[in-house]
């Protein structure tokens, strides 16, 4: 009985939203792979509602457990090596499609999502759907034929709208971050040399994080920022702490956000503990300006005959200058409706973000196809056949139903 009240009371913030055998599914759970749906657009369109979106994560989370209680059952296993590698091809994918990391990041935020639940998130996924197609291959795979005729008719039902490869277009970019004059600069690296100065004469880092970190969120900590793992934060912040060994306090550094001072507390290969004190050095709209006359003199070079390139690495605060190859339709705002309009060696305006000005060079530019059976034939196959494979899958899930406990609320 007292253990019954300890999970009852354990459990009244986080409430059970469905038993699964002698599991449990969460609220949490189910709100945060709602959070981690919205990385996915084309999902978050199949649905009307949020009410909607929820119940169809709550049935998904339902059926893993019952497919991995089933893969068990049957000692079907994903290796972790394949998971890792499918989950890093994914990402990198889903990080491509932004016009720079810093957005990737920015996003991320805005999410209310770490690059590592987002990792963690497709990782179950992957798993999730490897386990499917090997449990199902081993129940039904060789009882499900497509043949070339069910192919073809296929093909000549949907082809106006499946034999359409959308346009594509090959990008690289000219970032200009926003940076604050040299006075400005130089007033807060003196204020943040005082700092470091009263942490090199023995001030405990707490203590003077608490008094003089501009950082809202760590300040009151003491400065804790807690462990970071590489890829997380931007590149000039991580070149530093990486290279710090526990113990040590940092100079000074400058970043976007201003001078840094770090003291690591712990690290391995792929993380650091870490707190920090920030002194900010905010752009006045004078920086502002400035920034935006130099995108437009760039441009104007770039119209007049300039190699976009050399001028790319003289000026672009991001050294991934070429951003590669798109689809027009799958381009993020406001970039998608800028890059539409832009031919084939053609510049953008200066296109201002909140990392700064962009200006959008298209390098190559391949407009839309319209392919034959041939050029699909195989891929209608796989098509038609994963759709056999998953009513085989809703089957099996139904049947399960029936041999495991699954109750909803």
């Amino acid at each position: 009985m007292a253990f019954i009240l300890l999970f009852v009371f354990s459990t009244v913030a986080d409430q059970i939203t469905a038993f699964v055998g002698n599991d449990i599914i969460l609220k949490s759970e189910v709100d945060k792979n709602m959070e981690l749906a919205a990385t996915q657009p084309a999902l978050l369109k199949m649905f009307k509602t949020k009410d909607e979106l929820r119940d169809y994560i709550r049935d998904q989370l339902i059926s893993k457990k019952l497919l991995l209680y089933e893969a068990e059952k049957e000692t079907i296993t994903v290796s972790d090596e394949e998971i890792r590698k499918n989950v890093e091809a994914t990402i990198d994918n889903i990080r491509s499609s932004f016009p720079s990391e810093a957005d990737f990041f920015k996003y991320l935020d805005e999410q209310n999502i770490s690059l590592e639940q987002m990792k963690k998130y497709y990782e179950e996924n992957t798993k999730t759907q490897a386990l499917m197609q090997r449990l199902l291959s081993k129940k039904f795979g060789l009882r499900i034929t497509i043949s070339p005729i069910e192919v073809k008719r296929f093909y000549e039902k949907n082809k106006d709208s499946i034999g359409v490869l959308p346009g594509r277009v090959e990008l690289a970019h000219i970032l200009l971050t926003i940076k604050p004059d040299t006075n400005e600069l130089k007033k807060a690296f003196e204020r943040a040399l005082d700092v470091y100065k009263l942490l090199y004469q023995g001030g405990d880092f707490a203590t003077i994080a608490r008094e003089f970190s501009e950082d809202e969120n760590s300040k009151k900590k003491g400065g804790m920022l807690g462990r970071i793992k590489k890829g997380e934060t931007f590149k000039e912040f991580e070149s530093v702490v990486f290279n710090l060994k526990p113990g040590k306090i940092s100079k000074p550094f400058l970043t976007r956000l201003g001078y840094h001072i770090v003291e690591v507390l712990n690290k391995n290969r792929d993380w650091v503990l870490l707190r920090q004190i920030l002194i900010k050095v905010s752009p006045t709209k004078a920086d502002t300006l400035r920034y935006e006359k130099l995108a437009e003199k760039i441009r104007n070079r770039v119209i007049a005959g300039a190699d976009f390139d050399s001028l790319a690495k003289q000026y672009s605060d991001d050294p991934n200058i070429n951003l590669g190859e798109f689809y027009l339709n799958q381009l993020t705002p406001p970039f998608d409706k800028v890059v539409k309009n832009l031919k084939e060696g053609e510049i953008s305006k200066p296109l201002f973000t909140p990392y700064g000005y962009h200006l959008i060079y298209v390098k190559k530019r391949i407009e839309k196809k319209l392919l034959s059976f041939e050029d699909l034939r195989d891929k209608i196959y796989q098509y038609l056949y994963q759709q056999e494979l998953q009513k085989r899958y809703e089957a099996l899930i139904d049947e399960l139903k029936e041999k495991v406990f699954v109750k909803k609320f």
